[in-house]
């Protein structure tokens, strides 16, 4: 094979491992310049070790309520307190969405496990330890919008299509507070509303949209043509009412 065709394997190497140059060419000149099988092995050689099962269901059992099987109320508040994380820290609803959790103040036998699992985790001192890459998450625009979209269905009462106004302020205090001076406007526009709506999925989330674009641009790059739920149409003109 001839130094061109060389380079050019060594560049899509690195390309789909992510590694250097020096990798790229120990493994492909240990498969003979074949791509496919280099990169193959490379991704088994570096693959992440699975976490044991058996120290997972020793830590799920630790934190269980043995009536229901399932951690409740009182064993993901002890799960905090060994994470040395308060059960109000958002950084918890970044460890649920990688859980799946489905509901919250309730993590299941699976969703533990598997959430555990994918954050290569066989202990919650391994969990701990991770705690600041986590919390990184939050401060990352795509990753935060994933996080905050997740919050929605996981926070809504079972059964339930909304999700209540008292539990939507509460979590947008949570999670946007420290990011948006314009989210207590909104919070009090909702509060004194004659008749309080529940809040829709849509409503929550372009209420994030809203707030990014109203950060960067204030009311002029609010577009009134734009597919805006009502609420957050109303409430544009109450401020530019206010503004006038």
């Amino acid at each position: 094979m001839n130094a061109n065709r060389q380079k050019e394997r060594i560049s899509n190497f690195i390309k789909q491992t992510k590694t250097n140059e020096t990798t790229a060419k120990k493994y492909l000149t240990k498969f003979n310049w074949d791509l496919e099988n280099a990169v193959q092995q490379y991704n088994h050689d570096t693959k992440p070790p699975v976490p044991q099962t058996k120290p997972l269901e020793n830590a799920y059992n630790k934190y269980k309520n043995p009536s229901s099987g399932d951690i409740e109320i009182e064993g993901i508040q002890n799960f905090c307190t060994d994470l040395g994380i308060e059960p109000i820290d958002p950084v918890i609803l970044v460890i649920s969405k990688y859980f799946n959790a489905t509901v919250m103040g309730i993590y299941k036998k699976e969703e533990f496990t598997q959430g555990m699992i994918s954050l290569v985790c066989d202990s919650v001192d391994k969990l701990k330890s991770k705690l600041p890459v986590l919390r990184r998450e939050l401060s990352d625009p795509v990753k935060f919008k994933g996080i905050y979209n997740f919050v929605y269905g996981f926070s809504r009462e079972t059964g339930m299509r909304n999700l209540s106004l008292e539990s939507a302020v509460q979590l947008w205090r949570l999670l946007l507070g420290n990011r948006f001076p314009l989210l207590e406007n909104w919070i009090g526009f909702l509060e004194k509303r004659e008749r309080k709506y529940d809040i829709s999925k849509d409503t929550w989330e372009m209420l994030l949209d809203f707030l990014e674009i109203f950060e960067r641009e204030g009311l002029a790059g609010y577009d009134p043509s734009g597919a805006w739920p009502v609420l957050i149409d109303e409430f544009v003109e109450e401020l530019s009412k206010s503004n006038n």
